[in-house]
């Protein structure tokens, strides 16, 4: 069925469709896939991950770039418990301007409304409850527990050095041992419980709070996370068996662990693209530090240190080369006073421009302005 629909809905809207297995990390057709065709191989994996889980959160649709810059949709595709089993990917198409893209792909291009109604459309199409695969057995689960337990050991009594070690591998980025932590902590959860589906219920909420509040120590999201925790509140009250809510754990906290680890590059990624926006939409405006960081949710000094260290300078250094770029299209293609120009390009003062307009590329505005005039006289042969 879930095939059938995606020959129609790409054979109806013209965009490209496919199914992402969530636990495999990977889609069921590959090789048909945009992401395995493109010519700047990234990690799409772990991007398409990303949109499958945060899909979830966001009212069954999530729009986001890839790190190409492309735009694509992510639907939540789920068994009968509404664990997540998979998504549905759609995409890529572009939307607005693609200044940082080089690639000339034939893409749909989109404005913002009619993305947004595609991932209405998909949502409405899709987010519905499926079942791929038999659902996970409590007695399957436990056994996978136990078995990485064997690195660790046991105690009668609930470990709370164990928490505490867990805390420290969040914090310090190391996931094997995070899991191995993790995975003793939860058989301890079902174990010590006597059998009591409240004090399960409770233990393991417990569990999920410690995650959280490591995870925002190590550098996550805030923001992010509260929402997280939010919905997790709500959804553990609701189950009445062991059996759903084990396999409900083993999902979230298999989201968890991509969430605080896996994530980082493709966080960052969806955080830049924010912030370069919104240098190239108001780079004629004074810009601060402190309007980047409200544009994007997050303090000034993570803005700093996510900028600085994914694109190699700093976020003044890349004001000033955009507005320097603007200012040179201005130069070549009009007749604006040097003043102008700077003030239109959001230099503050004619001379702050012409410095900073020579540190870049060498020559005062004026010299430039009177080397592409000359140039181009020559080329009309005058």
């Amino acid at each position: 069925m879930l095939e059938k629909k995606i020959r129609q809905f790409h054979s109806l809207i013209g965009v490209d469709c496919n199914v992402y297995d969530v636990k495999l990390k990977t889609f069921e057709n590959p090789q048909s896939v945009f992401c395995s065709k493109c010519p700047e191989p990234c990690d799409y994996k772990n991007t398409h991950l990303h949109g499958c889980y945060e899909s979830v959160r966001w009212d069954n649709k999530y729009i986001y770039y890839c790190p190409m810059e492309f735009i694509f949709v992510a639907v939540p595709v789920t068994d009968e418990d509404k664990i997540l089993t998979s998504g549905v990917i759609i995409g890529p198409v572009l939307m607005g301007a693609t200044y940082d893209n080089p690639q000339t792909y034939t893409l749909p291009n989109m404005d913002t409304t009619k993305v947004n109604a595609l991932a209405e459309i998909a949502s409405t199409v899709f987010a519905t409850p499926q079942m791929q695969g038999g659902k996970e057995k409590v007695g399957d689960f436990l056994n996978a527990v136990y078995k990485e337990l064997e690195v660790l050991p046991k105690t009668s009594a609930y470990p709370i050095d164990v928490e505490k070690r867990l805390q420290t591998a969040i914090v310090s980025g190391d996931e094997k041992q995070a899991k191995e932590y993790l995975n003793r902590l939860l058989g301890e959860i079902f174990f010590h419980s006597n059998g009591d589906f409240n004090v399960i219920k409770a233990r393991a909420l417990e569990l999920l709070v410690l995650l959280s509040r490591s995870a925002i120590e190590g550098g996550a999201d805030v923001e992010q996370i509260f929402a997280l925790n939010t919905g997790y509140i709500e959804e553990i009250d609701k189950f009445d068996t062991l059996e759903k809510l084990s396999v409900w754990l083993s999902s979230i906290i298999n989201r968890f662990v991509h969430y605080v680890f896996g994530f980082k590059s493709v966080r960052h990624s969806v955080t830049i693209r924010k912030i370069v926006e919104y240098i190239h939409d108001n780079y004629m405006k004074k810009i601060t530090l402190d309007d980047i960081a409200d544009a994007v949710y997050m303090s000034k000094s993570h803005v700093s240190k996510i900028f600085n260290t994914e694109m190699h300078t700093s976020i003044t250094a890349y004001i000033n080369k955009i507005r320097v770029e603007k200012a040179k299209k201005l130069l070549r293609a009009s007749t604006l006073s040097i003043a102008e120009i700077a003030t239109l390009t959001g230099f503050e003062g004619q001379s702050y421009f012409a410095k900073q307009f020579k540190s870049s590329t060498g020559v005062s505005p004026n010299k430039f302005r009177e080397t592409v005039n000359g140039k181009q006289k020559q080329e009309d042969g005058e």
